[in-house]
């Protein structure tokens, strides 16, 4: 394949990352109608340029600006994901003892939690525990907030390993909101770090209720490690964009489906 073309098509698969963040082999083949031994040496390419990470099955884009990174994915969906911040802000109450999971879902519940309580409609008696930095940040100034300690994982603003884990199996919360970077209905949510995997079951597990914020565009779309199933939360909180075949998916299972407007 001549060197024009090839770098032609690793450009698109740039531009592919930039807008779905991670790319499987299986996908490439497809899209770009090339063998998979083709791809493999454009993903090394690609790689030993310092422009993607290689994962299980696949590539993401490398974390060469770690703010910049956040902040883009933290804008993907922004209205969509304030819309189940606001919502999943409403099953609270002042009296919570809650756990509240690293993303950019949960900083958006987190500003709507500040809302609230600025505005007098949630008690500033709530108490947080997050792994989130961002959420620390944020909510800090108007209730309660312990921050999960543990090594810090830059690209997602948050901490996680398993003295983390360990911190964190010493409380029982009411309530827990969880992120997760995708999800299947066969085998549930994940995350595409071990880590924030381990602490998101555990913080499940901890908790009287449970409750997953996913926006629609990663249902039925799974990352790398799952954390859980399906049947294992009390609820998930999505956005209108869900189709009516998705609602009916999730209607099979023994879980409160929450869809935010």
């Amino acid at each position: 394949m001549p060197k024009e073309i090839n770098k032609e098509i690793e450009s698109q698969i740039l531009d592919y990352l930039n807008e779905h963040e991670k790319l499987s082999t299986t996908d490439a083949v497809e899209l770009f109608q090339l063998s998979e031994s083709t791809i493999r040496r454009m993903f090394t390419r690609l790689e030993n340029q310092k422009k993607v990470v290689r994962v299980y099955g696949g590539i993401i884009l490398a974390e060469q600006d770690t703010h910049y990174r956040y902040e883009f994915v933290r804008q993907k969906n922004k209205e969509q994901k304030r819309a189940i911040g606001r919502y999943a802000t409403k099953l609270i109450d002042g009296n919570d003892f809650i756990f509240m999971d690293c993303g950019t879902t949960t900083a958006y519940m987190a500003n709507a939690i500040s809302t609230a309580i600025r505005e007098h409609r949630l008690s500033n008696s709530l108490h947080v525990v997050t792994n989130s930095l961002i959420n620390l940040e944020i909510l800090n100034s108007c209730c309660n907030v312990t921050l999960v300690g543990g090594k810090l994982f830059e690209e997602r603003k948050s901490t996680a390993d398993v003295l983390a884990i360990n911190f964190l199996s010493q409380f029982h919360f009411s309530k827990a909101f969880l992120g997760a970077d995708g999800m299947s209905f066969e085998h549930g949510f994940s995350t595409d770090n071990i880590y924030t995997c381990q602490l998101s079951r555990t913080a499940m597990l901890l908790s009287q209720k449970s409750y997953v914020l996913l926006d629609s565009s990663k249902i039925d779309q799974p990352s790398y490690v799952n954390y859980g199933g399906l049947d294992e939360v009390t609820g998930i909180i999505t956005d209108d964009k869900i189709t009516l075949e998705q609602q009916k998916l999730f209607f099979s299972y023994p879980l409160e489906l929450h869809i935010a407007h």
